[in-house]
């Protein structure tokens, strides 16, 4: 899987940029503040539905206009696409100039993996960061997983509004929403948890160099007991219903699950080194491709934001040395060399592709 074409069209600090990429390697140079991240942030947005930078997506429109396009190329290894997103007040997505239906349809056609320097708060920040992570994760794979984490908030916020509410009346449905929250709860648990099982099969499969630091993950359910057993779910909820009332929140199920990384048997969180920790994400994130490669049978594309000057000679080699088979975007302030068949250079200055 590659993406061969871009537009960009009043998107962050572009207003018209045509790219053609390398199905290999691109990388992606020049000063900060240049516009280097925005391809990055347009590339995954395509990808995604939104943008991993901003909760709205009107902020991604050029500074004035009422609206910004992103057009992209892609192969799926079985035919040649086109895809476009129109960011306005209202969102427009069109494939091979089909309009979609539903935003949730784009997720999944083109395989994504993106490692920033912030992704060390995957161990760093608290669980929410890390409930994203899979959720972005299994969304790209199962495609029935994201609507079935749309339809858990949904009933999550009604059960909440009714919690907060002290209706009696509206209290008295609470075994219907009960019964849904625990439907669609054990669903994503189960997911969750499977994928734990998958990252931490193939996370060790990656040495660096010669020290065997063994990493285990380990899926944190809210839930006492048999986090897929519906009945167990609702049983829970109805024991700490007093205390939900009180708090005016629900207090069991997936939005309050975490997971644990330990290296050797102590939590890397705590006791980890910070070359340690960053070893540890490279790790996760090569066995994210890994795990989407053996689910969808093709292999994903590669965003690296300005993540290589982070990283040490050693730990810089050993990650570049396992990506060698995927297209990669590469972002840095000078003119990376890289050991590529086929590799392009993109002198951005001032949200305008520079002539070399």
């Amino acid at each position: 899987m590659y993406i061969d074409k871009l537009y960009l069209n009043n998107f962050r600090n572009y207003e018209n940029q045509y790219f053609e990429f390398s199905p290999q390697t691109n990388i992606i140079y020049g000063m900060n503040g240049q516009g280097k991240t925005n391809i990055i942030e347009a590339l995954y947005f395509f990808c995604n539905g939104k943008s991993y930078r901003t909760q709205k997506d009107t902020e991604t429109v050029k500074f004035g206009e009422k609206e910004g396009r992103i057009k992209i190329s892609f192969d799926d290894e079985q035919r040649n696409h086109t895809g476009e997103i129109l960011i306005s007040e209202k969102k427009i997505v069109k494939i091979n100039d089909i309009p979609l239906l539903k935003l949730s349809e784009i997720i999944g056609l083109i395989n994504m993996v993106i490692f920033t320097p912030d992704m060390l708060n995957i161990i760093k920040e608290g669980p929410g960061v890390r409930r994203q992570f899979l959720d972005i994760l299994i969304s790209q794979l199962r495609p029935v997983y994201f609507k079935t984490l749309l339809s858990y908030y949904k009933v999550l916020m009604s059960r909440n509004n009714i919690l907060k509410s002290g209706n009696k009346a509206m209290m008295s449905t609470l075994d219907v929403w009960n019964d849904k929250l625990a439907e669609y709860g054990c669903i994503i648990s189960k997911h969750r948890s499977d994928m734990i099982d998958m990252l931490g099969k193939e996370i060790n499969n990656f040495s660096f160099e010669d020290i065997n630091e063994n990493i285990n993950i380990k899926y944190m359910s809210s839930i006492k007991g048999d986090f897929t057993d519906k009945e167990n779910f609702v049983k829970q909820l109805e024991k700490n219903f007093e205390r939900e009332i009180e708090k005016g929140i629900t207090l069991t199920g997936p939005q309050r699950d975490d997971f644990d990384i330990l290296m050797d048997n102590n939590e890397i969180k705590k006791y980890g080194s910070q070359g340690q920790m960053r070893t540890c994400v490279l790790k996760m994130k090569l066995a994210e491709c890994e795990i989407i490669k053996n689910i969808c049978g093709r292999t994903p594309v590669l965003l690296l934001d300005d993540i290589l000057s982070e990283l040490d000679e050693k730990r810089k080699k050993f990650f570049l040395n396992n990506i060698k088979d995927k297209q990669i975007f590469i972002t840095c302030t000078t003119k990376e060399k890289i050991n590529s068949e086929s590799c392009r250079y993109f002198n951005i200055k001032n949200g305008n592709l520079a002539e070399e």
